[in-house]
């Protein structure tokens, strides 16, 4: 399954190119019939697919995901906006899209999960050369002022 979430970064159907398509295609072809038709009905048993939302736009939003966001192109950042509000306008009048305009399960590729993974390991990256180079996090009022006035308090561990 994790073959089939992580096959290429695309974001809607106008930046999603047709090679990524392919790929996803054929990571599909590799994978036993049976899971595959699994997940597909599963896909199609969810309610974002009928308001024209990607997997990715369901995303639980904390700071990797905000992040992400902030590193999208333009183009992919104003589509993504329109699927949201779209979808919540729908939702608030209880309506869903015409099955024409469903997400299809082909086009559906993962677009921001590499990118908020991208920036998890950094994160990790980041807090292993500060534990290394001796740098700790300050806690409460001896945050950024207490280090101008030099009362630095660390938090041990």
């Amino acid at each position: 399954l994790r073959k089939l979430c992580q096959v290429g970064i695309g974001s809607s159907r106008n930046y999603c190119t047709a090679a990524k398509i392919e790929a996803r295609k054929e990571a599909l072809a590799t994978s036993p019939q049976w899971l595959v038709g699994l997940s597909r009905w599963a896909y199609y048993k969810s309610y974002f697919p009928t308001l024209g939302l990607m997997r990715d736009d369901c995303l639980y939003v904390d700071k990797y995901v905000k992040e992400a966001v902030e590193r999208l192109p333009n183009d992919v950042k104003v589509a993504r906006e329109f699927r949201m509000s779209r979808a919540l306008i729908l939702s608030h009048s209880k309506e869903i899209l015409p099955k024409e305009e469903w997400t299809n399960y082909d086009e559906d590729v993962d677009y921001l999960s590499p990118i908020v993974e991208k920036i998890k390991d950094e994160h990790r990256l980041r807090k292993i050369l500060d534990e290394k180079n001796g740098t700790r996090k300050t806690q409460g009022i001896f945050g950024t002022i207490g280090q101008l006035l030099g009362l630095q308090k660390t938090i041990d561990k």
